[in-house]
């Protein structure tokens, strides 16, 4: 059956085909991602860059094919005297934190393209020494490491575009017959990411059964250069707080999905939960649960206890009228919180017990260098991407180990990105977060939005005490919810949402 846009005509072969294509591309970057070894190797981060910029062409060919045949997969806007002044200035609030963060984005990133073309230094990772050049503007944006701000670069472009490609995806999507029914695209997209964390998450802890206490290998495979020790990984990522961090997406992102669907089969649909599949989603939880617990990372652990008591405290408060479907869902936490203690809490007790002993695993000697630093690199920072060519220098006398990243990703976005580039992403991080506002009081599917929003406070949180946000494989996630947090819904019964 051909998708008919605003204007009732049918959607052009190429325009459907692109979209298809799109869909394909995103759940690739879906699935492949953490099971690339958590896309922390440059094989691995090409290949999103480059599946990214392949979304880019699509996108670009949607938008010349509209221009060119005037279809438009989206209904039209209400005229402005058929909505109500309230509605009508949510609608344009909306608009303008669109377009404020489609600028603020532009801006961060001709900001770090700046700094990697007016680099004042190179750093040679292999030779540990730096190439300086001449001729810089001190007055722009500049680096200490070109090669570091152009790979951040990259990956910052592909990011980009992932977030507006995805939303254009699924704004396209057809009217659902109801304001309760869940977007198609997004259901079948949020499926995918549960799912593939389900699977994700047995793969870990079951590779931390078979190996124990000896060295491991990331899916059975491949034994790392770094942290090579069993209990220091989990599942594919060589660094076990990554894998806890993104799988504290999945879990609460799971319960939000189950809940919106038992309420669209129990409350709406009048039919028995079960019809559907969102059974699926139970396991999946539990899994994702549990493994922040078992894979023995402190901060993910602490996060995933977080979000459990403002999960339960939600729940206290969210209007779900079944008792079956408020049963299940304490049940898949109570299991999971189960599973985690029976599987991991021998390893973690020790090493929450002497969380502040060992300095945060010397962590606090790394915050004290970086402010230091921070106030040495100015206004405009060292430069993105660059922390772990300048701090080698500072902490060679104080720490044995090679530090790659700050354990703090704002105090590294601080420092690198200087105040200058911060306050883009400040700008950023506000503009959407109006939107995401808009959307939660005034959009009908409540608790996808409500979890979805959890999940990215969690990695957050996280990133106080470690790097989540410096890993690809966990900003493909963060980025796709933030897209579902700035996205209304269209339904039949009204077509003319205040927020499209």
């Amino acid at each position: 059956m051909h998708q008919k846009g605003a204007k009732g005509m049918r959607q052009p072969k190429l325009h459907k085909w692109a979209d298809k294509c799109t869909e394909i591309l995103i759940y690739f970057m879906v699935i492949f991602s953490p099971w690339a070894f958590g896309t922390t190797e440059h094989w691995s981060i090409w290949t999103m860059n480059i599946t990214a910029y392949g979304l880019g062409v699509l996108l670009l060919s949607k938008w010349i094919i509209r221009w060119s045949t005037g279809f438009r997969p989206w209904p039209s806007e209400a005229p402005k005297n058929e909505i109500s002044p309230r509605q009508h200035r949510l609608r344009l609030i909306h608009k303008y934190c669109n377009l404020l963060t489609a600028i603020c984005m532009l801006l961060l990133l001709g900001y770090i393209l700046t700094s990697a073309i007016n680099a004042r230094a190179s750093f040679d990772l292999s030779t540990h020494e730096y190439t300086y050049f001449e001729g810089i503007n001190k007055n722009l944006p500049h680096s200490y490491d070109a090669n570091g701000t152009w790979f951040l670069f990259w990956q910052y472009l592909g990011l980009i575009i992932l977030f507006w490609s995805t939303r254009d995806w699924l704004v396209g999507a057809r009217p659902t017959r109801s304001s309760i029914s869940l977007n198609p695209r997004l259901k079948r997209l949020l499926f995918l990411i549960c799912l593939n964390g389900g699977a994700l998450a047995l793969e870990c802890i079951l590779q931390r059964i078979y190996y124990g206490d000896y060295r491991g290998k990331l899916l059975f495979l491949v034994e790392p250069g770094i942290n090579s020790g069993n209990i220091a990984q989990f599942g594919p990522f060589a660094y076990r707080s990554n894998a806890a961090s993104y799988l504290n997406l999945i879990w609460p992102l799971g319960l939000g999905l189950f809940i919106q669907l038992g309420r669209e089969n129990l409350d709406y649909g009048k039919r028995r939960i079960g019809n559907g599949p969102e059974l699926l989603l139970i396991p999946c939880t539990i899994l994702a649960a549990s493994g922040p617990i078992i894979s023995s990372a402190r901060g993910g652990a602490l996060v995933m206890i977080g979000l459990l008591i403002l999960v339960a405290g939600s729940l206290m408060f969210m209007n779900v009228r079944s008792k079956f479907l408020r049963f299940s869902v304490s049940m898949a936490l109570f299991v999971g919180l189960g599973t985690a203690y029976y599987l991991g809490w021998e390893k973690i007790e020790p090493r929450l017990i002497n969380i502040f002993s060992d300095n945060m695993s010397s962590r606090t000697q790394i915050y004290e260098t970086t402010l230091k630093m921070i106030d040495d690199y100015g206004k405009f920072g060292s430069g993105p991407g660059s922390f772990e060519a300048i701090t080698q220098f500072e902490l060679g006398g104080i720490l044995s180990r090679w530090e790659s990243w700050a354990h703090n990703d704002y105090l590294e976005f601080y420092l690198t990105f200087g105040k200058a580039g911060g306050s883009l992403m400040c700008c950023t991080l506000f503009f959407l977060t109006v939107s995401a506002t808009l959307i939660l009081f005034f959009k009908p599917q409540k608790a996808v939005t409500w979890f979805g929003l959890m999940s990215l406070l969690g990695v957050a949180i996280h990133a106080t005490g470690d790097f989540p946000l410096q890993t690809l494989s966990i900003l493909i996630p963060v980025c796709i919810l933030s897209t579902l947090l700035t996205v209304s819904q269209k339904y039949e019964g009204n077509t003319a949402s205040p927020l499209v």
